[in-house]
């Protein structure tokens, strides 16, 4: 028996130490990715994952990848562990992860290097991400933080009261916008910050909670920043309906709706977020590691600032 168990335990380690390399084992054309979305309903993350969906068929068609499934994490970061389960009894040779949260999601990256799989992060952060990860793309996310509280100092140079649309508390990206919001408006003394509130992303609680400032601060409120766009897009729609269209609103993303928004004179500016251009660098860096090449630790792609004087080239896109 105690021979058995010493077995049982060189096996283990065995699969430990070897197992980050048994996909390179595999030949082009074997290979299987595993795409673990943060969800497949919201605008932003529909842009990333129809161009993941683009890329990763095109990849099969062309013979370099056997298969490649997409799992919807819900937004969820228990229903993303779960998905990751789900991606190794597939076969997965590598992950491409969209983390739902930074803290939930990073016994996900644990889990992966267990099992020696490699695994690159999308968009946000895990808390491990710079550990563990096998690479990271995205964008700074402190930097969006600081263009929008910018952009609202040079519309009312005069100052007043602004309030702070958050995401769902724990996403990385929560957290660094917020920090680049405050490095900025923290050290304005015309300005002070009314409230600041999580509305998880989401358009709907963006409005409730938009309406019940107006309510609350009437004339002392005059911007509103977000954290997406999904909810700077729907307040400021709110704002413009009740005559307050002096009320500045800003967010990030550049999706359709609000660049569409801006081009119309209805949204001063949005902060545009390549989201196309993190995944398919991350399909990119994907096909190298499977080839056996060395990838960068981190890659970031710049934010940008839109207005209509530059919205119709991102429009276009």
């Amino acid at each position: 028996m105690r021979k058995v168990g010493k077995l049982l335990v060189m096996i283990a380690l065995f699969s430990l130490v070897f197992g980050s390399v048994a996909f390179a084992q595999k030949k082009e054309g074997e290979w299987v990715i595993a795409y673990i979305a943060k969800n497949t309903v919201d605008a932003f993350h529909a842009t990333l994952n129809g161009a993941a969906t683009r890329e990763l068929n095109n990849l099969k068609a062309q013979g370099k990848i056997a298969n490649w499934f997409l799992l919807d994490g819900l937004t969820d970061p228990i229903t993303q562990n779960n998905l990751l389960e789900d991606a190794i009894n597939m076969g997965a040779d590598i992950v491409i992860m969209l983390p739902a949260e930074a803290a939930g999601c990073a016994p996900m990256l644990v889990r992966a290097q267990e099992v020696g799989l490699p695994v690159i992060v999308v968009n946000s952060k895990t808390d491990n991400t710079d550990e563990l990860a096998t690479a990271y793309v995205g964008s700074d996310d402190v930097q969006a933080g600081e263009m929008m509280a910018q952009f609202i100092l040079e519309q009312i140079p005069q100052g007043g009261g602004y309030a702070h649309l958050m995401g769902i508390i724990g996403n990385s990206a929560q957290i660094e916008r917020g920090i680049g919001i405050h490095n900025i408006m923290d050290n304005q003394p015309n300005w002070v910050m009314l409230d600041e509130q999580s509305a998880e992303w989401q358009a709907e609680k963006a409005v409730r909670f938009a309406e019940d400032w107006l309510t609350k601060f009437g004339d002392r409120l005059n911007a509103i920043i977000c954290d997406n766009d999904d909810m700077s897009s729907a307040v400021q729609a709110a704002m413009n309906a009740a005559g307050r269209s002096d009320i500045v609103c800003i967010g990030v993303d550049g999706n359709i709706g609000p660049l569409t928004m801006v081009k119309n004179g209805e949204l001063r500016a949005t902060i545009y977020q390549d989201g196309a251009g993190q995944v398919l660098k991350a399909i990119e860096l994907a096909m190298k590691v499977l080839n056996g090449e060395e990838v960068p630790k981190e890659t970031m792609i710049d934010f940008v600032l839109v207005t209509q004087e530059n919205v119709d080239e991102y429009l276009n896109r």
